[in-house]
């Protein structure tokens, strides 16, 4: 059900930037088009100031004026007019502009300037609030010119930083002004500026929304695992020792002798597991809670070793051979020798639980880079892949039917193993592969009067 919310919420939450993306597309080509509609209309009024100033020049060498007007005066009305078609190649042209036709017979006698053209173009930008770059080019029949104006270039926030803009002279097109104008950084001021800067600072915050409620859910199905794995083992677990507890202790009352005295024996050891069960709980929740201080003091790994060498070799079920290799320069180790103590005691016990018979250990221990390294291998039934991150977790107990069958566990040893690694500063890596055997490294700081961190983070 998390799982499925989880989904859901995602998907929600990026249908939600898919839409706001669109949207700050939508705005971001709105002002694009707004940008070029403008400087087109700018670059044709230009062109028509550079054509006058063209005409002014003409009138004063020739000594006639050339006035454009709405309407024609009398005197030409009642004057002999000729009609005249301006044809292109292919077609018969009917609507053109008077400036145009301008542009066909100034041409040859006073062609366009190219210089004045980008003044005004630079200066109607500028006073437009639009000031940019851009690049002008007449292309003639005859002949090809361009101007280039780098003021204010940005391709900022866009992937094509400039357009095009072609702008036939005359009817024929043999004269062609052609613009490459950049997009100026003013596209992004104002209203704009403040929406797009809005617009990142919802973006930041829904993701960070999506990773916060993806770790809250996550939490929330590790918790609902971890009391499943509770329920699990206060039916299961507990419920066989103590019914073994009560068994024995009736039969004890009513047995003589011999017989009273192994009864009652066999409740006192089920009572001491559960005993060492409810110990070995409080010590995980005094990682946990910061209240477990590390005692650290220097010794000799091999008293930390030796112990369990000599535990299992006398008091044993199945054969069992453990070997101890130490380095003679990495004999002495940092740090509290109960707890490394009992963490190596977890790992050869759980080695011991999931081997079959007889049971190969190796130990060895050295120091490498002031990190202490303690590893202990197994000839056991191995961890899948899949659980081997899983195996550190309170109350995780592998699956898989072989474990089970091979002994009983309360999922809490290795949950041990790696607070009290990590009381100490260090890391546990694991390496196992199903059916060869299983690997645990741990790395410890060996820091003599180091700061000791009993959170276990």
């Amino acid at each position: 059900m998390l799982n499925r919310a989880l989904t859901f919420s995602t998907i929600a939450i990026l249908f939600l930037l898919g839409l706001q993306a669109v949207w700050l597309f939508r705005i971001i080509d709105n002002e694009k088009n707004d940008f070029i509609n403008n400087s087109e209309n700018i670059l044709l009024k230009d062109i028509k100031k550079e054509l006058d100033v063209r005409l002014r020049n003409v009138s004063q060498q020739q000594k006639f004026n050339v006035s454009l007007m709405t309407s024609v005066p009398k005197i030409v009305k009642e004057s002999n007019l000729t009609e005249v078609d301006i044809k292109n190649d292919q077609e018969l042209i009917t609507n053109i502009s008077l400036e145009q036709v301008l542009q066909e017979i100034y041409k040859n006698i006073n062609p366009l300037n190219l210089d004045t053209l980008a003044a005004f173009f630079s200066k109607s930008l500028e006073e437009a609030q639009k000031s940019t770059g851009f690049t002008l080019k007449y292309i003639s029949p005859d002949t090809t010119k361009s101007v280039t104006v780098d003021a204010g270039r940005s391709n900022f926030m866009l992937f094509n930083p400039s357009f095009e803009l072609n702008v036939p002279l005359t009817v024929s097109k043999d004269l062609i002004i052609w613009a490459s104008i950049y997009y100026p950084r003013s596209v992004f001021k104002g209203d704009l500026l403040i929406i797009l800067i809005l617009s990142f600072i919802v973006t930041v915050f829904i993701l960070f929304s999506i990773v916060m409620q993806t770790r809250m859910l996550y939490k929330q199905v590790s918790l609902a695992k971890v009391k499943e794995n509770i329920t699990h083992f206060l039916t299961h677990e507990l419920r066989s020792p103590l019914q073994s507890s009560i068994t024995n202790l009736e039969v004890g009352e009513m047995a003589e002798g011999q017989n009273s005295k192994y009864f009652l024996g066999k409740a006192k050891e089920q009572l001491y597991f559960l005993n060492g069960l409810i110990e070995k709980i409080l010590d995980i929740n005094k990682f946990e809670k910061r209240q477990a201080p590390l005692n650290r003091t220097r010794f000799n790994i091999n008293e930390a070793i030796e112990p369990h060498i000599v535990r299992h070799s006398v008091d044993s079920v199945k054969k069992v051979e453990i070997t101890s290799m130490v380095r003679e320069d990495s004999i002495f180790v940092s740090g509290d020798k109960l707890h490394i103590t009992n963490a190596i005691g977890n790992l050869i016990d759980n080695a011991i639980k999931y081997s079959n018979d007889p049971v190969i250990i190796e130990v060895n221990a050295w120091e490498e880079d002031g990190t202490f390294k303690i590893s202990v291998e197994d000839n056991g039934i191995g961890i899948p892949k899949d659980e081997q991150s899983k195996v550190f977790e309170k109350f995780y107990r592998v699956s898989k039917r072989e474990h089970s069958q091979k002994g009983k566990g309360f999922g809490l040893g290795l949950t041990y193993v790696m607070w009290v690694v990590k009381a100490h500063k260090g890391k546990v890596e694991l390496e196992s592969e199903v059916g060869k055997g299983s690997k645990f490294t741990l790395s410890i700081k060996n820091e003599e009067h180091g700061t000791e961190d009993s959170t276990g983070r």
